[in-house]
């Protein structure tokens, strides 16, 4: 979002900056890198469907991408055709309309939080666990922008909410793993894939122990019913 309002909603403090995604891209994100015994046409075929993919140009991957692209000898001008085509601007578009509303009145928190909360319904109805599990596999590390939601109250919410609806997925539970590393455990006593570490259930249940403790007997039924489900949780 143009300006650097308190209440923007994108930008490189919170997403990072383009030279950061190219150091990420250079880092080793295993799958993108070209390989000695890949065939030069399937690898240019391969990248010219994500270029053709909508608003390609904007993922993290995008580096990588003309990295094999080029080493397996592709055309400039098929990857400026494509990526110049599929190009729609969505991210961009919401942030002139929420920039419109700021210029309008509207305290820009208030406009955070609307496009956060729609952006947080369309990820819980259209979650794919598959295609979740499919980052690390591609990415052969922690993406640098997973770490960097979890820094943030919304966004962790969010994987809690998608954590009890996909209890199976393996990115929402290293994800609840990195939020218990980050210090969090206070926020996940009632996340029910949380017990399923026994490291996270751990910090869980000593976390609630000390709130139990540090609260005296006049917060004992308040502190209460979250030791009994951390507790409960711990012996399925």
């Amino acid at each position: 979002m143009a300006g650097a309002a308190p209440g923007a909603i994108m930008d490189e403090d919170y997403f990072g900056s383009a030279a950061e995604w190219g150091d990420e891209a250079d880092g080793g994100q295993q799958e993108d890198d070209y390989g000695e015994g890949e065939d030069d046409a399937e690898v240019q075929q391969e990248c010219l469907h994500k270029f053709s993919t909508r608003d390609y140009i904007m993922e993290p991957s995008i580096f990588n991408t003309l990295k094999r692209y080029f080493q397996a000898g592709g055309s400039p001008e098929n990857v400026i055709q494509l990526l110049s085509e599929n190009y729609t601007a969505v991210a961009q578009t919401v942030n002139l309309l929420a920039e419109w509303l700021i210029q309008t009145g509207v305290e820009p928190v208030q406009v955070q939080e609307t496009v956060e909360n729609h952006l947080k319904s369309l990820l819980i109805k259209h979650f794919d666990p598959r295609k979740a599990d499919s980052i690390f596999t591609e990415e052969g590390e922690t993406p640098a922008w997973l770490e960097q939601m979890i820094a943030h109250t919304t966004w962790r919410d969010l994987f809690y909410k998608l954590a009890e609806a996909h209890p199976d997925c393996l990115m929402l539970n290293f994800t609840v793993k990195l939020i218990s590393d980050a210090g969090y455990q206070g926020e996940i006593t009632s996340v029910s894939t949380a017990c399923q570490q026994l490291e996270v259930f751990s910090r869980v249940l000593r976390t609630s122990l000390a709130t139990i403790l540090d609260g005296g007997e006049e917060n004992l039924e308040k502190h209460l019913p979250e030791f009994a489900v951390s507790s409960l949780c711990g012996s399925d």
